[in-house]
């Protein structure tokens, strides 16, 4: 009996040996290595930083360059690698430390070493809209009741912003729709002309403290200065009801807030966040435009927060934002999702399936399964993190070689709308052609100026 038992005992340890070794062998066959960061801008001091390794098998680092070095040169799985660097001399350098596993390519972490660098954040507004036009960035933000504009040669960089118009008021007999609650106006260049889109409404204390009145309503500037004379063209449409002539009212139109507008095919659209009938969830809706100043069809619904990592805080979509991966020929709306008092604001991503598809159908309209950029607590300063990541826009760095994200972020962790932020950084685009932001740059960490931005 003894013998059988240790003949059983044998055969099992060779049949969880073999299932072992099949295990790796499975691991083998399909590598995976990646690393928490792929390009580091630090100052010309001498200095390290912690790289987060994750993977399924063993591994090598090979800095490139003499001036970078390991306090590991192997490891196995998922580990943290300290990378130390020299100090500097000059204006600029960049090196590359390879991580490398059989099977697949190597990742690589590019480190640039500079005092040619800027820090986070550039200013302190909420919902940031940054535009560049020829050789100036344009900075919109609401102020108070009213609409400021600051100009700049420099992304990073911006002086006081000015007023360009300020909300209407009450006059005896007439009550107008947008004399307060100005939020998130977004400036644009159409067909040659500046138009500013802004949500206003009426005072809360009129609705029981809700913002049920806010409605969208569009600007034109009567020069082609943004920083000149402005006028307003009144309420737009956002209604479930178009009519030709149709005009808009605060009782033919429904919530609307966060309008920009876009082209496509020649023909221009504008998406703006709206609560469906009966509801005070946040919807993306789209409708189709006349001209810049009017909206000529009904709205159509194109998203709707129905994603786990939408319903942290809120039913909300809000925040749209247009990009194009003119390379790959693909366009996307770049969303914001939760409470925008909540340190779970974070971004989605809608995707038109095929730029001459009709946007209007919304079946034509697919979500990325994921967030594409959320907060991030593994940060330089660990104390508050970078939390509460949204409202996006996008521009370009001066020389029109660098693509760029701008964003807001909370100060602290506790909800409200106060402490918000303007954070900018660099992005990149994934061989399928949709956007890679990365995660959010620490509060005061150095990255690299704009390309061809001087101090």
């Amino acid at each position: 009996m003894k013998k059988i038992s240790s003949i059983l005992i044998f055969l099992l340890v060779l049949i969880l040996g073999s299932c072992e070794d099949d295990k790796k062998e499975l691991d083998n066959k399909n590598p995976s290595l990646r690393i928490n960061t792929s390009d580091r801008t630090v100052t010309n001091s001498s200095g390290s930083i912690n790289i987060h390794v994750v993977s399924n098998v063993s591994w090598t680092v090979q800095p490139q360059e003499t001036w970078l070095t390991s306090d590991k040169t192997q490891g196995n799985g998922n580990m943290t690698v300290k990378i130390s660097y020299d100090e500097n001399t000059t204006d600029k350098r960049s090196g590359i430390v390879k991580f490398v596993t059989k099977g697949i390519n190597p990742v690589e972490l590019k480190i640039t070493q500079t005092e040619l660098t800027f820090t986070n954040p550039i200013a302190g507004i909420p919902d940031p809209w940054i535009i560049k036009h020829g050789d100036y960035y344009y900075f919109c933000k609401a102020q108070g009741n009213g609409i400021n504009i600051a100009k700049s040669d420099k992304l990073t960089s911006f002086p006081t912003t000015s007023a360009v118009w300020s909300a209407p008021t009450d006059k005896a007999g007439n009550k107008v729709w947008n004399p307060t609650n100005v939020w998130a106006p977004e400036l644009h260049y159409v067909d040659g002309r500046w138009y500013i889109y802004y949500a206003a409404g009426r005072p809360t204390s009129e609705t029981g403290g809700s913002y049920t009145y806010q409605r969208t309503g569009v600007l034109r500037a009567k020069t082609n200065d943004p920083q000149g004379a402005w006028e307003d063209l009144g309420m737009l449409y956002t209604g479930d009801n178009y009519k030709e002539g149709i005009v808009a009212t605060t009782e033919n139109t429904n919530y609307a807030i966060d309008m920009g507008v876009f082209k496509l095919n020649g023909q221009l659209y504008a998406i703006w966040s709206g609560n469906p009938v009966g509801s005070g969830d946040q919807w993306l809706y789209i409708a189709k435009m006349e001209n810049p100043y009017t909206i000529s069809s009904s709205r159509v619904a194109i998203s709707k927060p129905d994603k786990s990592w939408e319903l942290h805080s809120g039913k909300v979509n809000e925040g749209p934002a247009f990009l194009k991966n003119k390379e790959k020929g693909k366009f996307f709306v770049v969303y914001s999702a939760n409470g925008s008092w909540t340190k779970q604001y974070r971004l989605g991503c809608l995707e038109l399936s095929d730029t001459l598809s009709n946007p209007l159908v919304a079946s034509n309209w697919k979500k990325l399964p994921n967030e594409v950029f959320s907060r991030n607590d593994d940060t330089v300063n660990p104390t508050n993190g970078v939390n509460g990541v949204g409202h996006c826009s996008f521009t370009k760095s001066p020389d029109e070689t660098e693509d760029w994200i701008v964003y807001h972020v909370k100060a602290f962790n506790e909800s409200g709308w106060s402490n918000r932020y303007t954070f900018i950084q660099k992005f990149s685009w994934a061989e399928d052609g949709t956007p890679y932001f990365g995660k959010p740059v620490s509060w005061g960490e150095a990255l690299v100026l704009p390309s061809g931005e001087s101090r």
